[in-house]
């Protein structure tokens, strides 16, 4: 204890990365639960799968390059699942934004957003 009252551990704490960044103990337990994933999406029957990724707590990089290079109706099919994907993305909270003109990123909760 120091004149003060407090135990050391607590001021070293106080000194560390990861408080001068502002991460709280509470923060810092949800951000060690969330993944970065690379995915690939072949097909349109894949959504059941993002959705599953996205509810395991996966951040998701989605190449979509092969089905953008696909025929007008399988574009047209892609165009619905974005739509499916917004809407399912913010009832739980998270966002969705493109990067570049073949990925696009999920998030899957508000502890983790998008910003344009």
């Amino acid at each position: 204890m120091n004149l003060f009252g407090k135990k050391e551990e607590e001021e070293e704490a106080k000194d560390s990365p990861k408080h001068t960044l502002g991460f709280s103990g509470d923060l810092n337990s949800i951000m060690n639960h969330f993944y970065i994933k690379k995915y690939e999406l072949n097909t349109i029957d894949q959504l059941t799968d993002i959705k599953h990724q996205l509810r395991a707590r996966k951040i998701l990089i989605i190449d979509v390059q092969k089905v953008l290079e696909g025929s007008n109706a399988k574009i047209l099919e892609f165009k619905e699942v974005i739509d499916e994907l917004k809407n399912f993305v913010r009832q739980n909270g998270g966002s969705i934004g493109r990067l570049g003109k073949k990925y696009l990123i999920l998030t899957p909760s508000a502890q983790i957003r998008i910003s344009n």
